[in-house]
């Protein structure tokens, strides 16, 4: 896995003065002061007539922005023109060196939601680096509060390579807060059969002795886990039903900071909900959430 030399990180700022992305942003300036933080703002509704104006007009608001956040000592202005937000700031993430991207989450309406989907879920569909989602950046954020690591650990379509980056990125977040990580895997009730090539619990293959429960072998895949990175078994969990109940559940239990979870729409931990689990988690707890849909960018010695 390739290391992160530097952190720079793609803030998505909203419409007004209320920011809950940059202050998230800069509360971990506070305890990383070399990171670099750009302040994107993407301007949709505009003509040509009146595009030069904005421009000036948004680059006085983001150097008055600069100046409230003063523990930011890399601030980073960037004014773009788009009629379509999310995707502007995908493409921005994709064409930047980020490490990556915060955002702040949508009022929902759920009559509306139906038929258009906010910006925020857009962007967790499609970003291609981590993105950080802020639920309430006004929440408390004690130090010591546990960074729950939700691990898909089915046998089938198992990604390594994800599970070492969502190890990578709980571990910084639990260094600068001095909290503790916590795995979780979530099994859900759902009857796959043993395509995937896991016949342990199988009656047939294993007449002389009982078929282990599918929440025991989970739970030796976290031992394992746990053992290769040297975390206590005691935070190891593995929990009985959907994803998007007992997540929520367990975060609340622990009082998390926030969750660090993949979105995929592969089989295991993401399968009931697909790639819109990550979205149902986070409606119901009250920390932030932080995803990855993609690792390539980490092990560019195996790209094609």
């Amino acid at each position: 896995m390739q290391k992160i030399e530097k952190f720079k990180i793609l803030v998505l700022l909203k419409p007004g003065d209320n920011q809950p992305a940059m202050d998230r942003a800069n509360e971990f300036a506070r305890f990383m002061p070399d990171i670099e933080i750009t302040a994107c703002r993407i301007v949709n509704e505009f003509d040509e007539a009146s595009r030069a104006n904005l421009q000036q007009q948004t680059e006085r608001e983001l150097k008055a922005l600069a100046a409230k956040y003063p523990s930011i000592k890399e601030f980073v202005p960037k004014v773009i023109f788009a009629k379509n937000v999310p995707e502007a700031f995908v493409k921005e993430a994709a064409d930047g060196d980020y490490t990556m991207a915060i955002i702040s989450v949508n009022k929902r309406n759920k009559i509306k939601d139906l038929f258009v989907s906010t910006i925020d879920s857009q962007v967790m569909r499609k970003i291609n680096i981590p993105l950080l989602v802020v639920k309430d950046a006004h929440a408390p954020q004690k130090l010591g509060r546990p960074i729950i690591l939700a691990i898909d650990f089915e046998e089938s379509e198992h990604d390594k390579k994800l599970d070492e980056v969502l190890f990578h990125a709980a571990k910084i977040f639990a260094d600068e807060f001095n909290g503790e990580i916590h795995v979780a895997n979530c099994v859900s009730p759902l009857n796959r059969g043993y395509m995937g090539g896991n016949t342990r619990p199988s009656k047939i293959l294993h007449q002389d002795k009982a078929p282990r429960h599918r929440a025991d072998v989970h739970q030796e895949f976290l031992d394992i886990f746990a053992k290769e990175h040297d975390l206590p078994l005691e935070h190891t969990h593995v929990v009985l039903g959907r994803v998007d109940e007992e997540i929520p559940r367990l975060c609340e239990q622990l009082e998390a900071r926030m969750v660090c979870m993949g979105s995929s729409a592969k089989s295991g931990l993401l399968t009931p909900m697909n790639s819109s689990a990550s979205e149902l988690v986070l409606e119901q707890i009250k920390g932030d959430i932080f995803i990855v849909n993609d690792v390539q960018k980490y092990f560019p010695e195996e790209k094609k």
